[in-house]
């Protein structure tokens, strides 16, 4: 099996389908997102952020592969500047979120990303794969059609941010897919979807006493 197998797997393309028309994404071209919602999205995408620089930064460290590392060296370990600057415009401060607030979408999809970078670097970089890649289709096929977000799409829209897509595929292409590697994207599109899913309908479902 090829990447094009993977990227026309029926259910890949109707999972990535249901991110692009995701009313979260259609309300942020519209402008007509609540502030409510695009915080909560903002405080889980940074508990999200955190562990997703850590699987960088071991599937980094562990790699063999110059392509693979490479690639990490494109995606940096620190945590975004736009994601403290998004923080900032929507007062939120980062001193105030802490794992006890994630939801069950976001604990489930982060421990995806570690169980899988902590075992191998290709298995690693496919988990990741799926936030790189849906972000960069929302950004470059959405019709903006308010300015409010419009700061958001443009971010995810940059040159750099889809040359490291470009970087992914450029490494995928060379792989053989087996049913493990298609079953870990399936996964990581379908946590890319529920996390959608949780930011619209705000679903605070973490257990507090």
């Amino acid at each position: 099996m090829k990447l094009s197998d993977v990227l026309n797997d029926k259910y890949i393309k109707s999972t990535v389908a249901s991110i692009m028309n995701h009313p979260f994404i259609n309300e942020m071209s519209y402008g007509t997102l609540s502030d409510e919602k695009f915080k909560y999205y903002l405080i889980q995408d940074d508990i999200y952020l955190k562990y997703y620089k850590e699987a960088a930064s071991v599937i980094y460290k562990n790699t063999g592969n110059d392509d693979i590392k490479e690639l990490y060296e494109m995606i940096g370990m620190e945590e975004p500047e736009f994601h403290l600057k998004m923080l900032e415009m929507f007062k939120i401060n980062k001193e105030d979120i802490n794992d006890s607030m994630l939801n069950y979408t976001n604990y489930s999809y982060i421990n995806h990303l570690k169980r899988w970078s902590n075992e191998n670097d290709v298995k690693g970089m496919l988990a990741m794969f799926p936030c790189q890649w849906t972000y960069d289709l929302i950004a470059q096929n959405t019709k903006i059609n308010d300015d409010r977000f419009k700061f958001w799409f443009d971010f995810y829209k940059n040159d750099r941010y889809h040359e490291i897509t470009e970087k992914y595929l450029s490494i995928m292409e060379k792989l053989d897919f087996d049913d493990l590697y298609l079953m870990i994207i399936r996964y990581g599109t379908l946590y890319e979807l529920r996390y959608w899913d949780d930011a619209y309908y705000s679903k605070s479902d973490y257990i507090s006493s």
